[in-house]
Formats: structure tokens, C-alpha cells, sequence
């Protein structure tokens, strides 16, 4: 059963509509002349008409934006099997595009009138929108408006076919199915189609993983400019997947997908060139690269600009760049940004020293298990800078990092244990946190400050209690077993 309802047509104007008069003033961008051409065609039953009439309500082109409008011409169009109106009309179906909009003022006051006087309310919502709201989601329905388009060699069509079925969106899960129509369509030279063809092979989906197949389905959609498979082109020449490693291919592709705007491929080109691999080592061109990436959101080259910035490494040293970036990647939950602006606040690197706003960022990426974080949430616990002072608090965060196998951590949480300062004293456990620690220190002032303290506790542990410390900081240290091994 459609789920389309019966519409109000649009008032016909005055005139006789001209097919050709209409298409030539819509690619000059005169969309009012197009619209009094096509729109007595389109009453007329035309279905080039209809379907562009249905795009331009669609798109608020010459006209009033209007999802509902643009659904009931759409269909007009495809049910006399316009393949384009066919597909448009899935997509709105499929998507809910001309579903109504919860924040339309109509909407939202018939919400509102409903629930005083229902018979009212719907009467002046026919009146404020007599050609209703357009339609709801449904998957099943555009599955019928692909097949259709489909059926008559209509390559997106075939494509969202295709891969409906490989996800089981809207019908049963059929991968060999969705593979049929997908080479229907890439065969067609349609991109899209070749892209996700590669896809399926890349990861094994519904066919034998093949990484050779991937790369040359990759290949054909990246010809045509499609700039997800350019990126993935260039991972895979850099990772080797399916050919021979060739960083000089990896930065070509991802030049491709890197000019087209994608920021994945910029943040690799500018690593290629941070590298010196396939590309001269060039640190203007990584700045370039990553700052284009940057401005696009992407926290991963926000945070190489901080590192670049904070530790010279093209060559100039700038705190305030530095904290420019750490600080948009910290505030998109980037973790190791967050860290790292927590530090510049610490050393007043680029701002005045602010141990309160250092805690705010040690504890965001801490709450998130960076064992560096806790370490230092804890420090400023212990020495009660930025916070009140509480060495339970701080011993609490030591222990999620040394659980981690975090040196550190394991060192200020042994030496607590043998202080009993924010847990109980207990020297076997001091002991076996403190061992664990040295175990990773490097010769140097800090090894002979833990190695002095271990000293210390074992003159006051006995035999049994010292070997038990050994063997438990032994255990923590050995690597676990593989399972079923």
C-alpha cells in the first residue's frame, strides 16, 4: 500500500508550457521562466517536466521550498517511469527528506492545537499546507522506486540497490544479491558503484577478501574522480595492501583526494611530506596540509599543528599558535590534545600558569583512560595545585595508571603505600609497586631515589613477605598469555 496521499494540485498558470524554453532557462539559472514553462507541462502529464518541477520544489529553486510538492511531482514523473524521478522519489522515501519538519511553525503549532481541538487543527493545517508534508521513511517502499529505476538501467539506482541489500536496509540481508546489482551499475562506469565493489572485496563482505580486486575496482572510481577511493587508494600504497608499498603512489592519490577537500587525505599528505616519504621532506607544505584539515574540523591535524607548533619542529617555536590548536582538538574530545593543553597550562607555555584549568583538561582525557592524564590529575591532587588538596583523590588516580603499567604512577602510588598517605600503609604493596617501577626507569637521579627506597622497605619486611612483593611485581610485569594459548 503507498504511503503517498492524495494532493491538491498546484494552480495551473495561464499559457502553454515549452520543454525545450524550460530546460534552457533552468541551466542559465532563470528558474521563475523555467518554472511558468514546466509547470503547464507537467499538468499536461509530462513527465520531464514533472520530475524537474518536483527538483526545483525540492530545492527552493524559482520557488518556495517545499518537500511535499517536490515528492508528489517526483512521483508524478516516476510512475510513468522517468528513471531519474524514480530514484529522487527512493531517496525521499528512503531517507524521510519530505517527512515533516518538527520545526516548521505549522508543525509545531498543530502539535500544539491538536491536543486542544484535533478536528481544528487538522482543518487549518490542510488550509496552511494544502499540499500536505510529503512523506514518511520507508525503506521498504523505496526498495519498490529503486527496482524500478533499476530495472531500467538506472545506475544510481541500481547502486543504492545494490547496497540496500548488501546492509539488509529495507530488505533481507543478501550480499551476492547486492554484489548483482552493483556490477550492473559499475559496469556502467557508475563510481560510486566500483567504489563500493572494492569495498566488499577490501573487507571480505559477502565475497572472498581480495585486496587485489579492491585496489582495481579503487582504481576505476578513482579515475573518475570519486575521493573516497582516492584516500583509499592511498592507503593502500602506503600500507602495501594489495601492491607493493610505494609511498610516491600513496602521495599521488591522496594529492587527488587532498585537492578534492577531503581531510583524512590531507592530514596523510601532510604526514608524507612531515616524512620525506614519496614527497621531499617539507615543512611548509605540512603546515599547508594540515591547517586545510584543520579548518574542516579534523582534531588529528589540529593536534600535529600544537606539536609542530610547541617543539619547533619546522623551525619556529610559537606557545600561542600552539594553544590555538591544542585547544579546538581538546575541545572536540581529542585526548591527547586535552593532555597536552592541561601542560601548557601547567607550565605556563603560551598562557599564564592556570593549575584549575590544567585539572579541567587532565580530568576530561583522565575520565577517558589516558593513563598520562591520571598521573597528572593525581599530581595536582597531591600537591593541591588547581585543587583541594586530597591524597585519596590522588592515590585514586595513580592507581588507574599504574594498572596501566604506568611507571609513574606505579612509583607515587608505591611511595604512598609506604608513607600510608591516601591509602593504608603497607609496605609489601609499596615494595611491589616500587620494584614494578624501577623495573622501567632509566640509570639516573629518579632510578636511585626508588631504588633507595626500595632499600628502605625491605629491611622492614620479612623473608616471606619480601619474596611474595618480588613475585607479585614479577607477575605484573610478565606479558598475559594469548588466549587458547
Amino acid at each position: 500500500m503507498s504511503l503517498f496521499r492524495s494532493r491538491k494540485p498546484t494552480p495551473a498558470r495561464r499559457g502553454r508550457g515549452n520543454l525545450k524554453a524550460a530546460l534552457e532557462a533552468h541551466s542559465q539559472g532563470d528558474f521563475p521562466t523555467a518554472f511558468s514553462h514546466f509547470l503547464p507541462l507537467a499538468e499536461a502529464g509530462n513527465a520531464e517536466a514533472q520530475y524537474h518541477l518536483g527538483m526545483m520544489y525540492g530545492s527552493g529553486l524559482g520557488v518556495m521550498r517545499d518537500a511535499g510538492d517536490a515528492a508528489a511531482w517526483l512521483r508524478r514523473a516516476a510512475e510513468q517511469d522517468h528513471a531519474e524521478a524514480l530514484f529522487q522519489y527512493g531517496l525521499l522515501l528512503a531517507s524521510g527528506a519530505a517527512a515533516p519538519n518538527d520545526n516548521d511553525p505549522a508543525v509545531r503549532w498543530h502539535k500544539r492545537a491538536a491536543s486542544r481541538n484535533p478536528a481544528a487543527a487538522q482543518a487549518n493545517l490542510e488550509l496552511l499546507h494544502p499540499n500536505g508534508l510529503g512523506v514518511p521513511q520507508d525503506q521498504a517502499e523505496a526498495i519498490r522506486w529503486y527496482r524500478r529505476a533499476a530495472e531500467l538501467g538506472h545506475a544510481p539506482s541500481q547502486t543504492n540497490l545494490g547496497m540496500m541489500h548488501v546492509v539488509g536496509q529495507g530488505v533481507p540481508r543478501d550480499a551476492a544479491e547486492g554484489l548483482r546489482w552493483l556490477t550492473a551499475a559499475a559496469e556502467q562506469d557508475n563510481a560510486a558503484a566500483q567504489f563500493h565493489i572494492g569495498s566488499l572485496y577490501a573487507t571480505g563482505e559477502g565475497v572472498e577478501r581480495d585486496p587485489v580486486a579492491a585496489l582495481d575496482w579503487y582504481r576505476k572510481a578513482a579515475d573518475q574522480g570519486h575521493v573516497i577511493a582516492q584516500l583509499n587508494l592511498g592507503l593502500m600504497y602506503a600500507n602495501g595492501q594489495g601492491v607493493e608499498r610505494s609511498y610516491e603512489e600513496a602521495a599521488r592519490w591522496y594529492a587527488a583526494a587532498a585537492e578534492q577537500g577531503n581531510a583524512a587525505a590531507q592530514v596523510n599528505l601532510g604526514l608524507l611530506y612531515a616524512n620525506g616519504q614519496g614527497v621531499p621532506r617539507d615543512y611548509t607544505k605540512v603546515i599547508a596540509w594540515f591547517r586545510k584539515a584543520a579548518e574542516q574540523g579534523n582534531t588529528s591535524a589540529q593536534f600535529n599543528l600544537g606539536f609542530i607548533f610547541a617543539n619547533g619542529v619546522a623551525g619556529r617555536q610559537d606557545f600561542a599558535e600552539s594553544v590555538i590548536w591544542y585547544r579546538k582538538a581538546a575541545t572536540l574530545g581529542n585526548v591527547a590534545a586535552q593532555v597536552n593543553l592541561g601542560l601548557m597550562y601547567v607550565n605556563s607555555q603560551g598562557v599564564m600558569q592556570d593549575f584549575e584549568e590544567a585539572a579541567t583538561w587532565f580530568r576530561k582525557a583522565a575520565e577517558r583512560g589516558n593513563a598520562t592524564a591520571q598521573v597528572n590529575l593525581g599530581l595536582l591532587y597531591a600537591n593541591g595545585h588547581g585543587l583541594p588538596q586530597n591524597h585519596a583523590e590522588a592515590a585514586r588516580w595513580f592507581q588507574q595508571a599504574a594498572a596501566q603499567g604506568n611507571s609513574t604512577a606505579q612509583m607515587h602510588l608505591g611511595q604512598m603505600y609506604a608513607d600510608g598517605r591516601g591509602v593504608p600503609q603497607d609496605a609489601t604493596q609499596a615494595y611491589m609497586l616500587l620494584s614494578q617501577a624501577a623495573s622501567a626507569l632509566q640509570p639516573g637521579e629518579e632510578l636511585n631515589r626508588v631504588t633507595a627506597s626500595l632499600n628502605a622497605i625491605a629491611g622492614t619486611l620479612s623473608s616471606e613477605d619480601l619474596q611474595r612483593a618480588t613475585e607479585l611485581a614479577r607477575g605484573l610485569r610478565e606479558p598475559v598469555p594469548a588466549a587458547g594459548a
